[in-house]
């Protein structure tokens, strides 16, 4: 439990940090004024100090922070962030979700220069799927999988992210049977029937493979962290992407309870994964903040874009702020929601800490 609580308050604190820090940085270089920089949120601990007329403070809850800057609905207040142009504005609401995926890319790079261990042995099919992609190629029970796309595969789950990367696109699989090197093709799903993956298969690990610690050189950690925020990035809009055309299930999405058992989870498997997992949940945050909605930073900056469309002319601050309070008691609803089918899940599970 005491593990579960210290992951979850380094994972969502960092993330929600680096964002707010964004934020703060581009506003302050936008001449926007800044009342606060909190770390944490409400109620205040302790105001830790005052600097060039910005208050920096220390909050009970700690989780994150926030940034308050001066009118952010009044355009009349010199300073205030409404009185800035649109450029600046948008800048700044950029600016939090830019930070988090140079926060993934960073993280990213630690664990390729620190290390991580890699699996490393041939991939073997198990079962082929009748009227999948896979069985339509001629894959058969038995095959190892030795490459996709022209890259070598060295474990299940190198095959499974490189065959999200291709769904909806043909692809060249490279197969060993009985000693013969084929090549086929096939087109992995982005919408596989219930129970089934992309391809159509299930595969596993052939006994014997061996397990190694997979490091690189500075720069090019720096290049394959920046490759694999762009990688993730991709599939995450991807599934967003197919979860509106499909629908949401309750199991699709995690609250702040799922967040808080995985955090515990990934954290007792080591660093590196620690690291990765922030980094996937950096990435996500950013994504979804830049999502159109109301009371995220997406839904601000579309109505700053309305108003270059109407010339200008900005609607009303006391009728954007109520959209954006309604938006807000509307996420706030579905996060209760979604926490409630996260409690059912681990209580079905039994491993409610």
């Amino acid at each position: 439990m005491l593990l579960n609580a210290f992951a979850f308050v380094l994972v969502f604190g960092l993330v929600v940090l680096v964002h707010e820090l964004g934020h703060f940085v581009v506003a302050r270089r936008g001449g926007i004024v800044i009342q606060e920089f909190g770390i944490g949120y409400p109620p205040r601990l302790k105001t830790l100090a005052v600097r060039n007329g910005v208050e920096y403070t220390l909050n009970a809850i700690p989780i994150g922070g926030f940034v308050r800057m001066l009118g952010e609905e009044d355009p009349s207040e010199p300073g205030s962030f409404a009185s800035k142009s649109a450029l600046v504005r948008i800048s700044t609401l950029l600016a939090g979700s830019v930070m988090n995926l140079v926060l993934a890319a960073v993280l990213f790079a630690g664990v390729f220069f620190v290390g991580q261990q890699v699996a490393v042995g041939k991939v073997v099919v198990e079962t082929v799927a009748p009227f999948s992609p896979a069985e339509q190629a001629g894959i058969l029970p038995g095959d190892i999988v030795t490459g996709l796309a022209g890259q070598e595969i060295r474990n299940v789950l190198e095959l499974v992210e490189r065959t999200q990367a291709f769904q909806g696109r043909e692809v060249s699989v490279s197969l060993l049977r009985d000693h013969e090197q084929l090549d086929v093709r096939l087109t992995p799903r982005a919408q596989p029937p219930e129970g089934e993956g992309a391809m159509g298969v299930t595969i596993a690990m052939e006994p014997g493979y061996e397990v190694i610690t997979e490091r690189y050189p500075i720069w090019e950690a720096i290049y394959l962290g920046v490759r694999e925020v762009w990688t993730t990035l991709s599939l995450m809009i991807t599934g967003l992407a197919r979860m509106f055309r499909v629908g949401v299930r309750p199991g699709d999405i995690t609250g702040p309870v799922g967040i808080f058992e995985i955090s515990g989870i990934v954290a007792q498997t080591g660093l590196a994964n620690l690291m990765r997992f922030i980094g996937f949940f950096s990435i996500n945050l950013s994504m979804i903040n830049m999502l159109p909605l109301p009371a995220l930073d997406g839904g601000r900056i579309a109505f700053i874009l309305l108003e270059k469309v109407r010339g200008g002319r900005r609607v009303a601050p006391q009728r954007e702020g109520l959209v954006h309070f309604v938006g807000l008691l509307l996420l706030l609803a579905l996060t209760v929601v979604i926490s409630y089918f996260d409690i059912l899940r681990i209580l079905n599970r039994g491993a409610l800490p």
